[in-house]
């Protein structure tokens, strides 16, 4: 009777080895992605950030600061050529384009999902019905529930307990990734950083309706 060849044989016996641990790898990141938002209140740190086309082509780079306060409050500052404020309230989105002299304002509930940060403010509850939520070995996948989002896709990577990177597909084939350093988790945060008044002689645009030097 012949004999299984070597090869055979170890791909027989590690196979079901390798499948285990490519399902505790998957099990640990859906658990780290529930501890985040059972067990942390405040996050803040520094990102970069970067959008690229489907053939390779760089279209933006920026990079700044953040801070979270969870749930559904945060502020995303962008530095560099392209200043801008991304703020959460709790109730409204603002958006600064300082170059623009413009602000832009929304009901943040019916804005979920269409900013990093806003995937990492929010609420696991309110995570599961927007979103299909499945890990792969390498990250976790949020898939829009029903449409309804500006994106295809996101991908979250966990490290130690923090969010590490965060990627956004498009329905054009334009990935952005944003990189997190320096993260730090719980700490004190001045209530004052999550709220935002105009800057007198700013443009601001509500609701498709515009408010003059407010």
């Amino acid at each position: 009777m012949p004999r299984a060849a070597p090869r055979a044989i170890l791909a027989a016996v590690t196979a079901p080895v390798l499948a285990l641990a490519a399902g505790a790898v998957q099990a640990d990141q859906l658990a780290a992605l529930e501890a985040y938002y059972q067990d942390v209140e405040t996050v803040e740190g520094k990102f970069e950030q970067r959008t690229v086309r489907e053939n390779g082509e760089v279209v933006a780079q920026s990079s700044g600061e953040f801070a979270i306060h969870r749930p559904d409050r945060f502020r995303w500052s962008y530095e560099g050529a392209f200043v801008q404020e991304i703020v959460a309230d709790g109730e409204r989105l603002w958006i600064y384009d300082v170059g623009l002299d413009q602000v832009t304002v929304r009901d943040q509930a019916r804005a979920l999902g269409t900013a990093p940060a806003q995937l990492l403010a929010g609420d696991h509850t309110e995570l599961s019905e927007a979103f299909e939520v499945e890990a792969t070995d390498e990250f976790v996948r949020l898939s829009p529930r029903g449409g309804g989002q500006s994106f295809d896709e996101a991908r979250l990577t966990m490290a130690e307990g923090r969010p590490e990177t965060l990627e956004i597909h498009d329905a054009l084939g334009q990935v952005t990734r944003v990189e997190l350093s320096d993260v730090r988790l719980n700490g004190d945060l001045d209530a004052e950083r999550f709220e935002f008044e105009p800057p007198e002689g700013v443009d601001v645009y509500e609701a498709g309706r515009q408010e003059d030097g407010q």
